[in-house]
């Protein structure tokens, strides 16, 4: 079924882009339900057109999508299109699938900021991080003049978080490229204040904290690990988040030769991470913590 190639095809789609391509272009168009459709198109734009770099593919895919079978006209798929046709340098067409996309949304601007911020990650994605800076610039302050608690806040959030989570995991950045990771994770840190829990708010610390070591500002790194870990402790227990976090400022002290308290770090996220029982946890934060080593 489609559900389960779309949840199964993100695990490989970056290993296996051609192969989870030919099984998206060969699946049951008719046979799809719901927001399969939209879920869809976003999986296959990020394997055809980012992984692939092959937006003219990735277009006619979702051109073929949008015509046919149930939910083929729902605002998620006109918003993938959009962003298909933009790629493939037809922004006029994009225009017309956008514009179709906010006419079917019950909440038009939210819409609207999804094609900019799904656009901005394809953009980025693709290797254009100055033409990404601009549309999620844009759309963020957009966004941000807007009253608090609107559905756009979490979608901004959302697209902030991931692209900030994409570019903090590249092999190389550049100083454009670097420049977008912290914006997008600053972003995704004030939206997420806005509409998010305080789960929301302290893993958004965290992620700042991430990219400000990426970065090579460990100072900062460290006052957002410590204030991430300030509200863990005023709010409730989140042994898993604050293991990570204790390794994100292991890491900026390591950087700046405290190895006192890079060890300290070390030891408490150590002891954190020894209860638990979880194997893909376990798993990650052997990952993790293998990139630390403290003199």
């Amino acid at each position: 079924m489609i559900k389960d190639l779309i949840r199964e095809g993100w695990g490989y789609h970056d290993t296996e882009s051609e192969r989870l391509a030919d099984e998206l272009e060969g699946a049951d168009l008719d046979a799809w339900q719901g927001d399969e459709p939209a879920q869809c198109l976003m999986l296959a734009n990020h394997t055809i057109g980012e992984h692939l770099g092959d937006w003219a593919r990735a277009r006619r895919f979702a051109e073929a999508v949008h015509g046919a079978g149930p939910g083929s006209g729902s605002p998620g798929v006109g918003v993938h299109l959009a962003v298909a046709r933009y790629m493939d340098d037809a922004p006029i067409a994009a225009q017309g699938a956008e514009v179709d996309a906010v006419q079917a949304a019950d909440d038009p601007l939210a819409a609207y900021l999804s094609v900019k911020s799904s656009l901005a990650r394809a953009l980025a994605g693709s290797g254009r991080c100055a033409d990404a800076g601009l549309v999620i610039r844009a759309a963020n302050r957009l966004a941000g003049s807007l009253g608090e608690s609107r559905a756009s806040d979490r979608g901004m959030a959302v697209a902030n978080n991931n692209l900030a989570s994409e570019l903090v995991e590249s092999e190389n950045l550049d100083a454009e490229e670097s420049r977008l990771m912290l914006d997008c994770a600053k972003a995704a840190h004030t939206f997420w204040k806005r509409c998010g829990t305080w789960v929301n708010e302290e893993r958004a610390l965290y992620l700042l904290a991430l990219v400000h070591n990426r970065a090579g500002d460990h100072g900062r790194a460290i006052g957002f690990a410590n204030a991430a870990l300030d509200l863990i402790a005023a709010n409730g227990e989140q042994p898993v988040d604050e293991a990570f976090i204790r390794l994100a400022a292991a890491t900026a002290h390591t950087a700046r030769a405290e190895e006192a308290s890079a060890a300290r770090c070390l030891a408490e996220a150590d002891e954190l991470a020894r209860s638990w029982t979880d194997q893909s946890h376990i798993d990650w934060y052997r990952s993790e913590r293998a990139k630390v080593s403290v003199p």
